[in-house]
């Protein structure tokens, strides 16, 4: 890690979340929605319809924010879902979701690792695929003042996995990318993501998800640990 400058984080589930997370409100309202299906169930599927989205990436030679969205929800349902109405239960988990109530937290040990890394003299720097709404998400959570840049993938037009996000953070903070390294929770977008970007990066696999870990990526399991890393 000698050479490395610059620190990026992903936002959502890496370093602020929402209580209750994102994920399991998702998948309360598809229980709610008439689905038998738990928590780690969504997550696990999640995760792996992000990594598909980044085969289709990688096939296709690019992808854009619209594109992410048109395709990622019917990719997942694809692995959810057998006899029912997609439509029908898409619309009807809308509206479940619509009714759980939510607040935004910065994750266990966020704050300390940013404070802990900013005094070490990184540059740290966010890359998000959120909806223009990221640095108001980190204001929410009391860590906005720790980055030098924040760039939201609504924002820019642009998203990850495409490499062209991450180039872009480069190029705005002047490195290279063995000058930087990426950290997330998303093994399709921020860590193949980031690698096709040609970063190191930290898979950030807090959820303990099996059969996507490989012997050349770093992977730790609790922001404590990413402390000893650097």
């Amino acid at each position: 890690m000698e050479s490395v400058k610059a620190i990026f984080f992903d936002l959502g589930d890496t370093l602020a979340s929402t209580d209750p997370p994102y994920l399991h409100r998702i998948a309360q309202a598809m229980r709610e929605a008439g689905l038998e299906i738990s928590n780690n169930e969504l997550e696990v599927e999640y995760i792996k319809a992000d990594y598909k989205l980044f085969l289709k990436h990688k096939d296709r030679g690019g992808i854009t924010p619209s594109e992410y969205r048109q395709w990622f929800l019917p990719i997942l349902y694809e692995s959810l879902l057998s006899d029912r109405q997609v439509n029908q239960f898409r619309q009807e988990v809308r509206d479940a979701m619509s009714q759980i109530e939510f607040g935004r937290v910065a994750l266990p040990g966020a704050i300390e690792l940013l404070d802990y890394l900013k005094a070490k003299g990184y540059i740290l720097a966010i890359i998000s695929n959120n909806d223009g709404r990221t640095e108001e998400k980190c204001d929410e959570v009391s860590i906005r003042e720790f980055f030098d840049i924040i760039l939201d993938s609504t924002n820019l037009d642009l998203i990850k996995p495409d490499s062209r996000i991450f180039e872009h953070a480069l190029k705005n903070l002047g490195l290279s990318p063995s000058e930087a390294i990426h950290i997330g929770d998303m093994y399709g977008s921020d860590v193949m993501g980031g690698m096709n970007a040609g970063l190191d990066v930290v898979w950030f696999n807090h959820r303990k998800i099996e059969g996507l870990s490989h012997p050349l990526i770093k992977e730790v399991f609790g922001l404590d640990e990413i402390k000893d890393l650097f």
